[in-house]
């Protein structure tokens, strides 16, 4: 049974994807929907005082939320349960397997830019180190072939 889908969402097309995937397989299976933001690992604040390193933390919190929102707030008329989580971690891939654990999901839809070879290892990959140490399901919605 799928009860509760999450969706790291990364505000790019290949997060669409995924959200757009997790809500077909929501509206079958009559899931909750939780979409999350991962914020740390992307804010620089070397070189900022302590409270300017607050305040930068804040307001990507507060853009994270309002964006989420948004998306949410976009389909409501598609009747599935969403909710939106922001989630404080340095390691995107580990503030997601954290939340994962933690919220009893069954099922994490995630997109992934498709990179390989040297690419992937100068740059890592959430979502493979999201599928290697997961435990629940997972799917990975990449772009089409163009």
């Amino acid at each position: 049974m799928v009860n509760n889908i999450l969706v790291p969402y990364d505000f790019t097309n290949f997060g669409d994807l995924a959200f757009d995937k997790a809500m077909e397989i929501a509206k079958k299976f009559d899931s909750k929907l939780t979409l999350i933001s991962v914020i740390g690992s992307d804010i620089d604040t070397s070189g900022m005082s302590l409270s300017r390193a607050e305040e930068a933390h804040d307001e990507s919190e507060n853009k994270a939320k309002e964006d989420l929102n948004k998306l949410k707030n976009s389909n409501i008329v598609e009747n599935v349960s969403i909710s939106v989580e922001i989630v404080h971690n340095s390691s995107s891939s580990d503030g997601i397997l954290l939340f994962a654990e933690k919220n009893n999901t069954d099922l994490i839809v995630m997109g992934s830019h498709g990179r390989s070879g040297f690419k992937k290892v100068v740059l890592g990959s959430v979502a493979s180190n999201v599928v290697a140490k997961a435990r629940c399901p997972v799917m990975i919605v990449k772009p089409p072939k163009s």
